[in-house]
């Protein structure tokens, strides 16, 4: 029997191979939290005036971060922000599994059904230019949706359950095809476009994803387990796989990895000029030319629709 390296009496249940320990489940629980909290203030995310929404998809990386981040701030302001995205045999089940946990933990959540709010649902998308697109389409369509609600509940801070998989997948992808702009973007914390927008944070940037899902399943979080259907054959998927072989027997290597990334992005963001925002005609939100890229698709759809 292998025994937790932290309180030396428990069966160890679980390896931690990039710090060398070996860990109990209440040891882990207990590391997960105190990881959460270290980054939260290695990168000054938040403080305690704050009100951070925390946007929860139903998945296990948004809803163990709900979950650890009550048990790391208890007098923290939180609130949830959840958002039907319309999609059959999909958004049902994730709604479901956040109300359960927003009432386990007390939490006020606000859900944004689309197709109630202003009509569509992502998979209205199926008809258009962007069917071979679905991720980015609903990336942006919820991207959108988050600070406008974050806004309406009065929070001016939004954490989003990004993990390191997935900033080692983004990072990876926008400097391949060179989207520098894009790249930029990818940081722990995002200052607000414009006045009156919530600055962006995501404390799980240090967090790999199997860490998010053994913190659902040791603390009994109601997670969605079904697969989005408009993810299958997603290109990050793809590249996630490849980066996941890539370093499955050098767990350390990938922390170096995204630590040069971020050392990488803050060179080239002090090196690119500030593309200049323009109020979007329609929302008000940043645009590059008056229309913002959730008003281009949402007009695109209800165009294709009549």
């Amino acid at each position: 029997m292998v025994i937790c390296s932290r309180c030396k009496s428990n069966e160890a249940i679980t390896r931690i191979a990039y710090a060398k320990m070996n860990l109990c489940i209440e040891c882990f629980k207990k590391f997960y939290v105190n990881k959460l909290k270290k980054t939260i203030e290695e990168y000054h995310m938040i403080n305690g005036e704050d009100i951070v929404a925390v946007a929860v998809s139903g998945g296990k990386d948004s809803v163990a971060l709900l979950h650890a981040l009550r048990n790391a701030y208890p007098k923290l302001e939180v609130k949830a922000i959840h958002i039907n995205l319309g999609i059959e045999g999909y958004s049902k089940h994730s709604q479901e599994k956040v109300e359960e946990l927003a009432k386990q933990l007390d939490v006020e959540l606000h859900i944004v059904d689309i197709r109630k709010e202003i009509g569509i649902s992502i998979d209205d998308f199926k008809k258009t230019k962007f069917k071979g697109k679905m991720c980015s389409v609903c990336g942006t369509v919820k991207r959108h949706i988050m600070d406008e609600a974050a806004m309406n509940i009065g929070a001016n801070t939004l954490a989003t359950g990004h993990n390191m998989d997935d900033f080692m997948t983004f990072m990876v992808k926008n400097f391949i095809t060179r989207q520098w702009n894009q790249l930029v973007k990818l940081k722990p914390v995002v200052p607000p476009l414009m006045s009156g927008m919530p600055k962006k944070i995501r404390p799980l940037i240090k967090f790999p994803a199997e860490e998010n899902m053994l913190y659902c399943y040791y603390t009994k979080i109601p997670v969605n387990e079904v697969e989005c259907p408009h993810s299958k054959g997603a290109k990050t998927l793809e590249v996630m796989k490849i980066l996941n072989e890539l370093f499955k027997d050098e767990p350390n290597m990938k922390y170096q990895v995204l630590g040069s990334f971020l050392n990488l992005i803050s060179l080239l963001e002090d090196a690119m000029k500030e593309e200049g925002v323009i109020p979007c005609r329609k929302c008000g939100f940043p645009s590059k030319d008056g229309l913002c890229s959730y008003c281009k698709r949402i007009e695109l759809v209800k165009s294709i629709s009549k």
